[in-house]
């Protein structure tokens, strides 16, 4: 059953390069640090610290604030309130070394949270940001943004820091990672910063092995989904969704990641899940001879596999199963868009926004209005339905 083209997709190794950190150290920064935050909080500042040494090991430690300078004490400094003493947040002095890394033969993060007290320069960081991201890629490396609603404490006499939000004890603030990626390195960066941030956007986007994408379902009187039904030749899953009778009761399923337990496995699933994803269905008459009958695009309403709001659930109606039921493959293709899924919820609408972050959109800009039907598919999935 000839069921189209490979995709590129995850590297099983990785380059392991050279990681160089730069941690913004603001007064705000303080904010993250108050004694009472439970270290087994995976998204807490110190969690974050620890899993970044014990995953990434960075060669190079720098503070940017005032100005761009080495950290004297490496890693072990950043868990120190009097760290973080400077009165600005000179972000766009560190890019000039990231961009002096012609070769990209090192991987550079950035953490810190994003804000700033004027608003053109917190649009103009985006902007720059964005335009070095873009040569980046064009260097053959990637950019990966991490994000999280880190527990907070306003900092006093700080008109640059996340505000009171009225509940002291569930108060949080956006804190970024924001990678430059040497080539190969995509992978093992990934995994390090989905163990510690909430939010992963990943681009370019590889895609999920196709041996390691299933479907699954939790049943329905009129419809039989055999997830194991067979695989193409690059081991995408071919699934069978076979109806009893004729019914338009519809059968959920939604598609799964064989692994979401490994780090590279987690990596994978938050990068998905980062990323708005448009689902194209293509369909076919199932035939002995697959030239006879061509994909062409499946009808908005009346096929037999639909999406839904959620881009990995899907319902199936069924036609019957009859002599004279035709039994259709369906290809479903999730292409990245090239905005985060969760951008809404840390974009600020307004310099004023106490919570979230001003000028955050500016970073996504040229990403997002790319179509996303240009771009490669990131997971395929293949069903028979009847």
């Amino acid at each position: 059953m000839a069921t189209g083209d490979s995709l590129a997709v995850w590297p099983e190794a990785d380059a392991g390069r050279p990681v160089v950190l730069y941690v913004d150290r603001s007064q705000s920064m303080r904010g993250f640090l108050d004694p009472a935050y439970p270290g087994r909080v995976a998204t807490d500042y110190r969690s974050v610290i620890d899993g970044f040494d014990a995953r990434l090991k960075p060669s190079q430690v720098y503070g940017f604030g005032n100005e761009v300078a080495a950290a004297g004490q490496g890693l072990g400094v950043l868990g120190n309130k009097e760290f973080y003493g400077d009165a600005n947040t000179e972000i766009e002095e560190v890019f000039p070394l990231i961009s002096g890394d012609s070769a990209a033969s090192s991987t550079h993060v950035l953490i810190g949270d994003g804000r700033r007290g004027n608003p053109d320069a917190a649009n103009g960081q985006f902007v720059r940001m964005r335009a070095l991201a873009e040569e980046w890629i064009g260097r053959g490396g990637s950019f990966i943004v991490a994000s999280s609603a880190a527990p907070f404490r306003p900092v006093a006499n700080d008109p640059a820091g996340c505000g009171d939000a009225g509940d002291a004890d569930q108060q949080t603030c956006p804190l970024y990672a924001f990678a430059f990626v040497a080539p190969g390195d995509q992978g093992r960066v990934a995994a390090a910063l989905a163990s510690v941030f909430q939010n992963l956007y990943v681009t370019p986007l590889p895609a999920v092995p196709g041996s390691g994408v299933a479907m699954t379902s939790s049943g329905s009187a009129e419809i039989d989904l055999e997830p194991g039904w067979t695989s193409a030749a690059d081991a995408t899953p071919i699934v069978r969704a076979r109806g009893k009778t004729a019914t338009n009761t519809p059968l959920a399923a939604s598609l799964v990641l064989d692994d979401t337990t490994s780090p590279r496995g987690r990596a994978m699933l938050a990068s998905l899940r980062g990323r708005r994803l448009m689902p194209i269905l293509a369909v076919r008459t199932l035939a002995d001879n697959p030239a006879a009958s061509p994909w062409r695009a499946s009808p908005a309403r009346g096929g037999l596999m639909r999406p839904t709001a959620d881009p990995f659930t899907y319902e199936f109606i069924s036609r019957g199963t009859g002599p004279e039921a035709a039994r259709y493959l369906y290809r479903l293709q999730l292409h990245p868009a090239g905005e985060p899924s969760w951008l809404e919820a840390f974009d600020a609408e307004s310099a004023g926004d106490a919570l979230r972050t001003y000028g955050l959109s500016r970073l996504f800009e040229s990403f997002r209005g790319l179509d996303p039907r240009a771009a490669p598919p990131v997971l395929r999935a293949y069903v028979v339905v009847n």
